[in-house]
């Protein structure tokens, strides 16, 4: 099995790309230094439709999502409701909805995580970390690791 390292970077050296989907930029620049700092590569983008054709890239492989619920263009719940809840990529819900049934809802719906606005940065910093580990447990096992018998 392949293991994250503090710095983001697996063992085959490869980036752990995170979108980052929030419309106001202070928050999305803090978000981005957080992850830049954690080693990761995040991509801003500041509205649903944006966040869509980023993920609509077949290039780009991403690891998680950073989901704001009120953007300009499609909201978070469409774009989580667009991504399916029988996908592998791990998407976290950073919300001032902080209502109980929106939080109840959005996890049904499919979110992995709900975080409510205003956060502390190093509780979001540790819920990226244990969702991107528990998303690379659930990978194929590398056979060049498992034990020989």
């Amino acid at each position: 099995m392949k293991d994250l390292d503090r710095e983001g970077v697996n063992d085959m050296d490869e980036r752990i790309k995170i979108l980052v989907v929030e419309d106001d930029n202070e928050i999305n620049q803090l978000l981005c230094e957080v992850l830049t700092t954690s080693g990761y590569e995040p991509q801003p983008a500041y509205s649903g439709t944006e966040a869509l054709l980023y993920l609509a890239e077949e290039q780009q492989k991403w690891s998680m999502v950073l989901l704001d619920l009120m953007l300009p263009g499609l909201n978070g719940e469409e774009i989580l409701r667009k991504l399916g809840p029988d996908r592998q990529l791990p998407v976290i819900i950073l919300s001032a909805k902080g209502e109980p049934h929106t939080k109840v809802s959005i996890l049904r719906m499919g979110a992995d995580d709900y975080i409510t606005k205003p956060f502390d940065v190093e509780e979001v910093s540790a819920r990226i970390d244990t969702h991107l580990r528990r998303s690379r447990r659930v990978a194929p096992a590398d056979p060049i690791l498992l034990p020989l018998t």
